[in-house]
This record gives structure tokens, sequence and C-alpha cells, in this order.
């Protein structure tokens, strides 16, 4: 691991299209800018870490259900997610259920007549 040290507003390019700037640095927290290619995705590692699990799950559902097709015996103890006859289940968005039934964020005027949605500043 390439450790280096910078100051805040101080930069880190990376290959042809990335850079990294350090834009503050607080207790035990530091705030890092990413600029990159709009086709390079960048994701902290724990949301990372999330999206290969959920792949991994849905490519062995996949193959379970390829196997089933195929007419192969699968597994006992493996869950293939597969129902018999019609059902009615529907799936539902995580964070829509999450949400308030009503919008709290008013739209707010800003500039040129565009408005934009925006939240209340926190109280000081």
């Amino acid at each position: 691991m390439l450790v280096l040290t910078r100051r805040p507003g101080e930069s880190i390019v990376i290959g042809d299209g990335i850079k990294l700037t350090v834009v503050t640095i607080g207790p035990g927290r530091v705030k890092i800018g990413v600029e990159a290619p709009s086709h390079v995705r960048i994701d902290r590692e724990e949301v990372h870490t999330r999206i290969q699990h959920e792949q991994e799950q849905a490519a062995d559902v996949l193959v379970a259900v390829e196997a089933t097709a195929a007419g192969t015996a699968t597994s006992g103890d493996q869950n293939t997610m597969l129902n018999s006859g019609s059902s009615t289940e529907v799936l539902t968005n995580r964070i829509a259920g999450q949400l308030p039934a009503t919008p709290s964020v008013q739209p707010t005027p800003v500039g040129n007549g565009i408005s934009k949605y925006r939240l209340p500043r926190k109280p000081r």
C-alpha cells in the first residue's frame, strides 16, 4: 500500500483521469473529493462490499434457476426462490418504505427564478 501525506487543498492524481483532493481535516474525520470520468464508479468500501454480496446472491439464484430449467436436480438445502403456480407478491422498494408520506421540504426560489428543493438549515 502506498501512503502519501497531503494537506487540505492538496491533491493526488491516479492514472489519466482520477484526482483525489483533501477537502478538510477534522477530529477523527477526513473529507476527500474525487474527480473521475463519468464511466468510473466510485463507492465507499461498505457499499461496494454489499453490492458484490448482492450480485453473488443473484448469480447463485440464476444458476439454480438455470439448473432447474435444464431438469438438473438441485440440492435440497439450496434456496432457489421459485414458486409454483401464480403469485400475487409484489416487490417493494426498500427506501420508499422509509420516506415520509408527505414531503417536508418546500420549494425555495434560488437565483434567476429557478426553484430547487432544499432542506431547512440546521439550528446553531
